[in-house]
């Protein structure tokens, strides 16, 4: 029942409070706490000094009145808006049990989630652990940076945008303004995306193990790298316009261009080690220009030098151990056409 649930991705209405929803979550949960913070603190510490039967009393007194109201009022109207909503607290106990009495009172009954968030978590677990040896087949699409593998990934329905679902473009500058999930809502959203794809064979973008400060489950990367890689093979010409278009003029659409700036120059700065100071302090000086000038052919110059003495030279090491499981290469259209006849 909790596999269909998920794979028809119900809405939930979530009791917990909200520093608990905030660790991790369903994606298509709201969080509409019958205790906030405070209150779940003190009932806690209720519990810990005087028992159960102290805990709930005092949770009837905090919440009550005006209060109680306001709380049912936002689930009811939640479950007009969504009228197969489900609701679950953390292990199915006292809140989500009086919760749907609550609603009762008004008329209003929605299914409960037996055993709360931490069966739907784990059944998300299960499922991600389950991907280690089903019998879909998995492609793996790499290529150096700029060859727009995301674009291609997010083009096939039957695949997985790892990098989308991390919000984070998985390099040292792939970071976005708006923060990444935490590791519990990216492992529920991925194992929910894996869930529904039927397709028997499955594609992902070659990625390293951390996407930004995520991890990608030890298991699904193992089977990764394990699986069958379709090359993308670029001009550098492409790759860096690609890259231009990507992190500078869409970027812009959301930054200013001091903002934007400052912002490369914090990350160039972070991989300067590994650059070395020579190719570093001639990228720095490259962007510094591109910026004053607003320049594209100074933008272009940073780029490539980035590519040149960085990206391409880690690239061409990872790909040199995995050749032997590539089973096509070409340009980013032929690949695509490839994947189309698959």
């Amino acid at each position: 029942m909790i596999i269909s649930l998920l794979e028809k991705e119900i809405p939930y209405i979530d009791v917990r409070a909200p520093i608990e929803f905030a660790q991790g979550a369903l994606p298509t949960s709201k969080n509409l706490p019958i205790l906030n913070d405070k209150e779940r603190e003190k009932v806690g510490k209720a519990y810990k000094k005087s028992g159960g039967q102290a805990a709930t009393e005092l949770g009837y007194i905090l919440v009550k009145d005006d209060i109680r109201d306001q709380r049912v009022d936002d689930w009811v109207n939640f479950v007009n808006l969504n009228p197969n909503a489900h609701l679950y607290c953390a292990r199915g106990g006292q809140r989500s049990e009086i919760a749907i009495k609550w609603l009762k009172e008004r008329g209003v009954e929605i299914p409960r989630i037996h055993g709360g968030f931490k069966t739907l978590r784990n059944s998300c677990l299960k499922i991600i652990n389950d991907a280690s040896n089903d019998n879909k087949e998995w492609i793996i699409i790499a290529g150096k940076t700029g060859s727009n593998k995301t674009g291609l990934v997010t083009s096939v329905p039957n695949a997985i945008d790892l990098e989308g679902l991390a919000n984070h473009r998985g390099s040292a500058f792939g970071g976005y303004q708006t923060p990444q999930p935490t590791p519990i809502n990216f492992e529920n959203t991925l194992a929910i995306k894996y869930l529904k794809i039927s397709q028997a064979k499955i594609f992902f973008e070659d990625e390293s193990r951390t996407i930004g400060k995520l991890v990608i489950p030890e298991n699904i990367y193992n089977r990764m790298n394990n699986s069958k890689i379709i090359l993308i093979d670029e001009s550098i010409e492409y790759r860096i316009n690609h890259i231009y278009q990507e992190y500078v003029v869409r970027a812009m659409k959301n930054e200013t261009i001091v903002d934007l700036s400052k912002k490369l120059k914090a990350q160039l700065t972070k991989i300067s080690k590994r650059l070395g100071s020579k190719h570093f302090k001639i990228i720095n000086e490259s962007l510094d220009k591109a910026f004053a000038n607003n320049s594209k052919n100074c933008h272009y110059k940073w780029i490539e030098q980035l590519l040149v003495n960085y990206y391409d030279k880690m690239y061409e090491y990872q790909i040199s151990k995995k050749l032997d499981r590539c089973i096509y290469n070409g340009s980013w259209k032929d690949v695509n056409n490839f994947i189309n006849h698959y």
